[in-house]
């Protein structure tokens, strides 16, 4: 082979090689890290929008799932997502708190009229400046609008028919150690005891306590309904997983792959409701069978009853100046 022949032999290798490295390097795969193991109800959500992100990225990104804390508690894990080290962080979005406390108010109890109320707040300026302050100071971002990807609705699940705001007055309320939890429901006229999880079927059985708050796909499972047989929705407060994910990883990406995640994301949030929604309907009817009794209570009372302690802490500094002007200013604004 002649000189010339065998420099355009290497020019032309040279030139394939950079373009295979190249097109390598233009494949993106995240890690992604979940609390819940991957055969849970969510775990398979999660594991359908990995399958739905490849497919509609056409394999130019791909997501490697690590569920049950394989890489750490969640407070270790969103320090990693914000150095990059992790690139997606699965839960409540409250969990970013960690980084602008403001974020935990969203789940405030009776703070909003109804999900859709709170779906327009999450979707308003006030919400997103703070997303968009996680993301300035802390490199993390999260994947479509908060909100779609529900985790159902919560209940109050009591020894006794409770039909309304006037049936709570003290009713001896298992609670969590969470003392914005405990003083709402103590300013509505209950009689809290904050007790474990785990101890809650012992308590309601042995009269400890006479009610406890659940969410409605828990009630079943638990078994709280063998001593206590009635469920009221209460719509305490709303919680919606999202996928939290480095700022840097998502930038990193084209603009028609990021639609095409999004797309995946809000498919897999109408699957969540879907499935939540047949799921409670067919567990409910399984507990009316054994004489379990359900009703939806007007929650206006509550949501008026907590308003002062909420007008009270945001005098005291406690709440983000704003934050309730701009809750007010959701109601009916995206209807």
């Amino acid at each position: 082979m002649s000189k010339s022949n065998c420099f355009i032999a290497a020019l032309v290798f040279s030139t394939s090689h950079l373009a295979m490295v190249h097109a390598a390097a233009a494949n993106t795969n995240w890690r992604m890290s979940t609390k819940l193991p991957s055969e849970s109800f969510e775990g398979q959500l999660h594991e359908k929008f990995a399958e739905l992100v490849e497919s509609y990225t056409d394999g130019e990104v791909t997501i490697q799932i690590y569920p049950s804390e394989q890489l750490g508690d969640a407070q270790t894990v969103l320090e990693q997502v914000s150095s990059g080290i992790i690139d997606i962080f699965t839960d409540d979005v409250t969990y970013l708190d960690k980084f602008d406390p403001s974020v935990s108010w969203i789940s405030a109890p009776f703070l909003f009229d109804s999900r859709e109320h709170w779906s327009c707040f999450l979707k308003g300026d006030f919400f997103n400046e703070i997303l968009d302050g996680v993301a300035d100071e802390d490199n993390i971002t999260v994947i479509g609008d908060v909100g779609p990807f529900t985790r159902g609705f919560r209940v109050l699940v009591t020894k006794d028919e409770v039909t309304s705001y006037g049936d709570v007055q003290n009713l001896k309320l298992r609670l969590w150690d969470n003392q914005l939890i405990v003083d709402i429901w103590t300013a509505l006229g209950t009689d809290p005891l904050v007790m474990a999880w785990t101890d809650v079927y012992q308590s309601l059985q042995t009269g400890i306590v006479e009610a406890v708050t659940s969410p409605a796909a828990l009630v079943e499972p638990m078994k709280f309904y063998e001593t206590a047989p009635h469920i009221a929705r209460t719509d305490e407060f709303n919680q919606a997983n999202v996928y939290m994910i480095n700022a840097d990883s998502w930038e990193s990406i084209s603009e028609e792959d990021q639609a095409a995640v999004e797309k995946a994301y809000y498919e897999v949030s109408d699957m969540a409701k879907a499935q939540i929604d047949d799921a409670f309907q067919t567990s409910l009817e399984t507990m009316k069978k054994q004489g379990v009794s359900y009703t939806e209570l007007d929650t206006e009372p509550f949501i008026q009853a907590a308003k002062d302690i909420y007008q009270n802490r945001e005098k005291a500094g406690e709440i983000p100046t704003g934050f309730l002007d701009a809750v007010d200013s959701a109601r009916g604004a995206c209807n």
